[in-house]
């Protein structure tokens, strides 16, 4: 990664990294589950999700900073993973090429962080309850926060259609799912938490260019990856996940009839696991 000078966006550097290294610990999670089940939805043990990073926040749990960023690459299924994965790629092709990859990377870190710290916030203090939760799609939010903000401080009047789209996901996906049978729970706060720094990041860069802070554009890109691969590994090292993972076990042992049933969170009395998207 060059110290000086703009990277082009045009080439999706950071998606492609950012992208990449949200699979790679999907796959991670897929061969840790164990089991031929794909989980297509919140099908798998919160040991699992614990394990490669997603955030809990239980009453008498410890509370582990890390997991607001480790949270942003794991995913609670294939169909969580792949809807975030293909928003992320169509939103990727305008945003990146138009602030950059450096600042596109520092956008989908910090909105992503912003999220989980906005859905902690909200489960500590506004609604307290017991979550695990995780997912992109804070940051994905977070990304189209950046277009709007970027258009409306340039004026161009495409702001306001994605503004309706805005509304419209958060709307569909946050209320009406939530509202529904299916057991699924959206994470709201993490949607609209990662949609509102995007957006003020993006009135931010749509300012004048300035070719003097490009360096310190790169090494932030560079700073928040490697805080991102920290995370994921301090997960890995934590022994939350293992105390889970034997309490799990127990669930299975004692009551396979329910876990079959029960989504994860369930049957460990933490509640159901909330994807933060669609």
């Amino acid at each position: 990664m060059p110290s000086r000078g703009p990277l082009d966006g045009r080439s999706l550097l950071a998606t492609k990294i950012l992208g990449g290294l949200t699979a790679f610990v999907f796959v991670g999670q897929m061969v840790a589950a164990h089991s031929r089940d794909l989980g297509l939805l919140s099908a798998w043990d919160r040991s699992n999700y614990l394990r490669f990073g997603a955030l809990l926040v239980e009453p008498g749990e410890p509370f582990e900073p890390f997991r607001l960023l480790s949270a942003v690459f794991v995913h609670m299924g294939v169909l969580h993973f792949g809807m975030n994965m293909m928003t992320l790629g169509m939103l990727a092709r305008a945003a990146e090429p138009a602030v950059g990859s450096a600042r596109f990377a520092i956008v989908y870190v910090l909105t992503g962080l912003f999220g989980f710290i906005a859905s902690a916030a909200w489960n500590l203090f506004v609604q307290p309850e017991a979550v695990c939760t995780a997912g992109a799609s804070g940051a994905v939010f977070g990304v189209m926060g950046l277009l709007l903000g970027w258009l409306l401080r340039r004026r161009d009047p495409r702001w306001k259609d994605l503004a309706l789209q805005a509304v419209f996901y958060i709307v569909l996906f946050g209320f009406v799912v939530n509202a529904s049978n299916t057991g699924i729970r959206i994470n709201n706060a993490a949607h609209i938490g990662g949609l509102a720094s995007g957006a003020l990041l993006g009135v931010i860069y749509a300012g004048p260019a300035r070719i003097r802070f490009e360096g310190v554009m790169n090494a932030g890109a560079l700073a928040g990856v490697l805080a991102c691969l920290a995370a994921l590994g301090l997960a890995q090292r934590s022994p939350l996940w293992r105390a889970t993972e034997s309490i799990d076990g127990l669930s299975r042992i004692e009551a396979p009839a329910r876990e079959e049933r029960d989504d994860p969170g369930a049957a460990t009395g933490a509640g159901s696991p909330a994807p933060d998207g669609p």
